[in-house]
């Protein structure tokens, strides 16, 4: 009996519950290990996304603008050159402007031209008379003449009237020392036909 006592000690140990023992918690740990070959492809790419958004997010634009400014900074001192030479020229465009129609002024404008009443005068009175002296002040024509008879004078007159220049012509002093010919002070008003 004793050896079944013993039996069954020992069976009653193998067919006993068995409880765990352990006495620390289990976690679940993954441990990661550092390796090169798995961190350098990623580390290479975003330094080339990096440099990618650098050189087209900040330098290429950058540079754009540096040259543009550089070139705005040529521009102005190719002007400033250029003021520079043309400093008094407003002032010499006013003076030799005088001779255009464009920089007259209202009474400038106004006046016939001398051209016109030069040719007046050569069509209409030196080609019958003699002028002794002629003189312009503004729109009025002044002659001394001689070397016609005063009915020829009065013909002169009505034939200067029907010219597009001439506003009035009139006789102020006849004096004929011969019979034929007269010393005659004529003043003609003209005006300024329509462009």
């Amino acid at each position: 009996m004793a050896e079944t006592k013993t039996k069954n000690v020992k069976k009653s140990k193998k067919n006993a519950v068995q409880v765990p023992s352990k006495k620390t918690m289990n976690f679940v740990h993954h441990q990661s290990s550092f390796s090169l070959k798995k961190v350098l492809p990623i580390v290479l790419v975003i330094i080339i996304v990096g440099a990618v958004f650098a050189k087209f997010g900040f330098i290429d634009p950058l540079a754009r603008k540096t040259a543009a400014y550089n070139e705005l900074t040529v521009k102005q001192e190719q002007l400033a050159a250029i003021n520079a030479k043309l400093a008094g020229y407003n002032d010499l465009a006013m003076e030799y402007g005088r001779y255009s129609y464009g920089w007259m002024n209202d009474t400038e404008v106004n006046m016939v031209s001398r051209m016109d009443v030069l040719n007046l005068v050569e069509q209409e009175i030196s080609s019958k008379a003699y002028i002794d002296n002629m003189a312009v002040n503004n729109n009025v024509l002044t002659l001394n003449i001689h070397g016609i008879t005063l009915e020829q004078a009065s013909t002169m007159v009505k034939s200067l009237e029907e010219s597009g220049l001439v506003s009035s012509a009139a006789v102020y002093n006849a004096v004929a020392e011969e019979a034929e010919e007269a010393k005659i002070f004529m003043s003609i008003i003209l005006t300024k036909e329509a462009e």
